[in-house]
């Protein structure tokens, strides 16, 4: 029963964090674009390649969601992930659209406020 109870404290731990991972890498992303906007930045390569990395964690975070106590958080889990298919999906098609291109940052910023409400729902459902 104690091992249970070990396995999914950790599991809950590596989940939150995971989260707030994303969270965080959210922000990164609004950064990046804004320096490479205004002429600081690396370029689109570094956002494009943080955008990319960010599909581990977000995976991850699913994937943890389709058992046992963290299955409550299946529902946000599910639109950060859809969020992030739109995603690049938008940024693959933005250079032909540049209408669907210009929805590119406000999905970003959607999926930002997904992963802030999990963070939020994370701290008051404690397992």
């Amino acid at each position: 029963m104690m091992r249970s109870s070990i396995d999914a404290s950790s599991g809950f731990f590596v989940f939150r964090s995971l989260v707030w991972l994303t969270l965080l890498g959210i922000a990164v992303q609004f950064f990046l674009a804004g320096l490479t906007v205004f002429g600081g930045g690396a370029g689109w390569e570094v956002h494009a390649a943080t955008g990319g990395a960010l599909a581990l964690p977000i995976l991850i975070v699913f994937a943890m969601t389709l058992r046992g106590v963290l299955a409550r958080f299946r529902g946000f889990a599910s639109l950060l992930l859809g969020g992030y298919l739109v995603q690049v999906t938008l940024a693959a098609l933005g250079d032909g659209l540049p209408m669907l291109g210009a929805l590119h940052p406000v999905n970003g910023l959607a999926m930002g406020l997904v992963a802030f409400v999990l963070v939020g729902r994370i701290r008051q459902r404690r397992p």
